[in-house]
């Protein structure tokens, strides 16, 4: 009997022998609650992002006792897939306190602050893609620069010859001006947004759609029907234009116009900011259709320089006389 005793006794120590460390699962729950940050964050566990630029992974999380063990820390680069697997909250006051860990490819696993992955990474689908370069500053510039060299290369060929673009000696459609009307309103509604509602923004920008029929607040809704009548608009300027019998050169006004519609855009997105791309945006929009419909209702044009005239004689904009 008293042999079985010890067997039992040595058994018990040896199961309550706790020297090795203990190893917290990557999968269980963490102290963040899903419900709240998924609200606030717009993401959550098994969301897919994808690396903008280079990215170290930590083995741990500083400051928080028994963190999983890693082997040491991964350096990932550009255009790297990678999956929320846990989400660690630090309470040291300091601003990057959330930690995530993400997994990538090559079985490449570690913990990065939340603030750092938002920066380098963007979510892994088309559209936000297409957000985070429109809303990079270096693509906003080189864009920007792009459509005021071309505005200032077709405004010189205006002036020395029939060329053709909108607003100024513009053909015979609605189109155009249309579009540049859309693409104006588009931007403000985008700038508006960013600076009004952050969080509808931030939800779309994390998990956007063009579906209008979806769950979407109504000023997103708005949004994603102005983007749908951009392209609708495009489609029928191009369209328009193929038929039209009196274009002199189609690919330069085609390239002109979106010259226009870059400037246009850029310029009200950062316009509405300071509070004077509302006001702004409404004397645009007389001034294009004023444009527009003085151009059209015109019977005649120089033989000169192409402008619309309202009566035979001496040209207003190049002297020259029309009999």
């Amino acid at each position: 009997m008293k042999p079985l005793l010890y067997l039992l006794f040595l058994l018990f120590c040896v199961a309550c022998d706790h020297d090795k460390p203990q190893v917290i699962d990557p999968w269980s729950t963490t102290r963040v609650d899903s419900a709240a940050f998924r609200t606030t964050h717009h993401y959550w566990k098994g969301d897919h992002f994808v690396t903008t630029d280079s990215l170290r992974l930590s083995a741990a999380v500083p400051g928080r006792v028994g963190s999983i063990f890693l082997r040491d820390s991964t350096h990932l680069g550009a255009e790297e897939p990678l999956v929320v697997v846990n989400i660690d909250s630090v309470a040291d006051g300091r601003s990057d306190s959330l930690w995530v860990m993400v997994a990538g490819s090559a079985e490449s696993l570690g913990w990065v602050s939340e603030s750092e992955l938002l920066q380098r990474s963007v979510p892994d689908n088309v559209i936000s893609r297409c957000i985070h370069t429109f809303s990079s500053g270096r693509m906003q510039v080189i864009l920007c620069c792009l459509g005021v060299a071309l505005l200032f290369f077709f405004i010189q060929r205006l002036r020395h010859t029939r060329f053709q673009m909108v607003h100024f000696n513009d053909i015979k459609s609605v189109y155009p001006t249309l579009l540049c009307i859309v693409v104006s309103g588009s931007a403000v509604l985008y700038g508006a947004l960013q600076q009004f509602a952050p969080d509808v923004w931030e939800e779309f920008y994390f998990h956007p759609t063009l579906n209008i029929f979806a769950p979407l607040s109504s000023p997103v809704r708005l949004f994603v029907m102005s983007c749908w009548l951009m392209l609708i608009v495009g489609v029928a300027v191009v369209d328009d234009l193929r038929k039209q019998p009196g274009v002199v050169n189609a690919v330069s006004y085609l390239s002109a116009l979106a010259g226009v519609c870059l400037l246009l855009y850029f310029f009200f997105t950062q316009a509405v900011h300071f509070y004077i791309g509302y006001p702004l945006l409404f004397l645009y929009w007389a001034y294009a259709l004023r444009r527009h419909f003085y151009h059209n209702a015109a019977r005649y044009r120089c033989g000169a320089c192409g402008n619309a005239l309202h009566k035979v004689g001496r040209c207003p904009y190049c002297g020259a006389l029309n009999e």
